[in-house]
């Protein structure tokens, strides 16, 4: 066992890694659900975690306690059609997740959580080959008290990957996604949309660098706070040297609906080489008294009024979303916390 002291830690801008590290994670052994055709191949079972091999202290802790691993591994060429790849995380525990997009394929997935628990760990490994084309959605809906997520991507050339993460969790704990661009002309864009209710204190970090010539690193966040909750976003675009012709963008947006909310928004741009494009923005605000009155000059009660501006406000994090039933779920959880809220 690899011992969180002996390896650094990730790039983690004022988030207390250190202090989340100290808590032991449950030890509980399950794996993710696969609906998928019969082409993907699926293994499960402990001598999966080899695959996972330490490089920072977060990584060395998501080891430490028995975790149950799960491999997906889908062919060269591989389309899945109208119909994504589902993996779904065990009802109370974390887990490891190594999934392999082939050569050329072109295929889109599904990931859920909605596990309880104490303390949990999830990491996700994703490598995507040259020339594929991926589009992937994490639905987070945990209601463990503490969880630790590490999302990791690699993509060689050509490829795309479009990622969405829907954070509509109860827990406190961090969400990290790294995303490496290693081949030329490989693209990523990663949109995140979380609502932050109750007590949570939530970090957000998503990284991407440009190593490859010719990448392309989107950043998309956009968080809603409310009642005493905290959340931070980090965002960190970072072309190394070499990676020229590369473009890193990001946009970190946080809205705030109560007085005891608090929200905090870090854009970080990394820039080694001169011959590329790179920008940020970022914000912290209220909610925008005159969209309410205007909606609510049209007859609307400003509970109402409330809901639409910040469905309009996520829609930005969430607009990939094409799947009409999830999305509906998704709103309607963010009803149901605004009523929670106002009661």
């Amino acid at each position: 066992m690899v011992e969180t002291t002996t390896l650094p830690a990730p790039n983690l801008p004022k988030f207390p890694l250190a202090r989340y590290l100290k808590n032991q994670p449950d030890a509980v052994e399950d794996r993710v659900v696969l609906h998928a055709p019969q082409a993907i191949a699926y293994a499960a079972g402990s001598s999966e975690v080899q695959r996972f091999t330490p490089t920072n202290s977060l990584d060395a802790w998501l080891l430490r306690s028995p975790q149950g691993a799960t491999t997906v591994d889908i062919p060269a060429h591989f389309v899945s059609g109208d119909d994504p790849i589902v993996l779904t995380g065990p009802k109370n525990a974390g887990g490891l997740l190594y999934v392999h997009v082939g050569k050329g394929a072109k295929v889109t997935l599904q990931e859920k959580w909605a596990s309880g628990g104490h303390v949990l760990g999830i990491w996700l490994m994703l490598v995507v080959e040259a020339d594929a084309d991926v589009n992937w959605l994490s639905y987070d809906s945990f209601t463990a008290d503490t969880v630790l997520v590490n999302r990791t991507a690699t993509l060689a050339a050509n490829a795309k990957l479009n990622w969405t993460l829907a954070g509509f969790s109860h827990n406190s704990g961090l969400n990290r996604v790294d995303v490496r661009l290693l081949g030329h002309n490989a693209e990523v864009t990663v949109n995140v949309g979380v609502l932050a209710s109750g007590n949570q204190h939530v970090n957000y970090t998503t990284s991407v660098t440009n190593e490859g010539q010719h990448t392309v690193g989107h950043i998309n966040q956009r968080g809603v706070i409310t009642g005493n909750a905290h959340l931070m976003f980090n965002g960190i675009g970072h072309i190394i040297k070499g990676a020229r012709g590369s473009d890193a963008q990001q946009e970190n947006r946080v809205l705030m609906l109560s007085q005891r909310a608090e929200g905090d928004a870090n854009p970080i741009l990394l820039i080694d080489e001169n011959d590329v494009t790179a920008g940020h923005a970022a914000s912290v605000t209220r909610v925008n008294a005159d969209q309410l009155y205007y909606l609510m000059s049209r007859g609307l009660s400003a509970t109402l009024a409330k809901r639409l501006v910040i469905r309009g406000f996520l829609e930005g994090g969430l607009a990939e979303i094409d799947d009409v039933r999830l999305k509906k779920e998704l709103f309607a959880t963010i009803d149901r916390t605004l009523v929670a809220e106002d009661a």
